[in-house]
């Protein structure tokens, strides 16, 4: 005898299998629609095909943080008492770094240029040496300022254009690229086009990882010395850090932060 709930069963079980299957999609509000669509064809101009697009922007992690449009780090004051930067504590954990990676700012102070303190300030002030990197998927966070429009949109496609082409070269998942609101990665927070055009492989073992102390101390020296960092030229020395985050309160903090590990290492 044939129960009569079974096609009730079965409805409810279709219905269990779109659910979940729409699960497995981005679910993107309709009000951001026009502008992933956008961000599509200009990446469709690139090179990168409706499926690859799809695959990327219909996956369950795609997601738009609105609340990060408009925001700046201008304001920050790095030289505060509540950043702390030249506490002692934070000047005892950048003499730890000098000495740990000696080997690799002592190389990369050789081959770029660049003084050991200042590569180590940078790590410093960026992401208190690689503790505190973001934990945004930057594919989101890109994505989000190239969607919705604002003054970094135009920016924010090329960048995404380069993470997707960076990932697609190394076999990489991007949404497992996580970093900070604003799309950059790593303990030298290289946007993905820093990445692409000066992030270098510091310790020969064939990769670029900037996850690897080594790795991210040559690619801050080398960014710094691509962008006009010359020994004994101090206004080609401040357009370089300048050129690394457009904020001359963050220039101001490196190169105190700098001053005070070889004040230290003098003493």
């Amino acid at each position: 005898m044939r129960s009569r709930h079974i096609p009730f069963i079965f409805a409810v079980s279709l219905v269990l299998i779109f659910v979940l299957a729409d699960l497995n999609h981005a679910y993107v509000d309709p009000v951001y629609q026009d502008g992933l669509n956008l961000l599509q064809l200009d990446l469709q101009k690139q090179g990168f095909t409706s499926e690859e697009l799809t695959n990327v922007f219909s996956d369950s992690r795609f997601q738009v943080y609105p609340h990060i449009v408009g925001k700046t780090g201008k304001g920050m004051n790095y030289l505060s008492k509540r950043f702390g930067l030249l506490s002692k504590d934070s000047i005892n954990r950048g003499r730890g770094i000098l000495a740990r990676y000696a080997a690799s700012l002592k190389d990369a102070e050789q081959i770029y240029g660049v003084e050991k303190e200042i590569i180590v300030a940078i790590l410093r002030v960026e992401t208190n040496f690689g503790s505190a990197m973001g934990t945004y998927p930057i594919l989101n966070s890109l994505a989000t300022m190239a969607i919705i429009e604002n003054r970094r949109s135009e920016w924010a496609r090329k960048e995404v254009a380069e993470l997707l082409k960076m990932c697609k070269a190394q076999q990489r998942d991007p949404f497992t690229i996580q970093g900070s609101w604003a799309g950059a990665f790593g303990i030298s927070q290289f946007i993905p086009s820093s990445y692409v055009n000066y992030a270098v492989d510091g310790n020969g073992d064939g990769a670029v990882d900037l996850l690897t102390m080594s790795d991210a101390v040559a690619s801050v020296a080398n960014y710094l010395k691509s962008h006009g960092w010359a020994k004994d030229d101090s206004d080609g020395k401040w357009r370089a850090v300048y050129a690394y985050n457009h904020c001359d309160n963050y220039v101001r903090a490196i190169f105190a932060y700098a001053e005070a590990l070889a004040r230290q290492q003098v003493q």
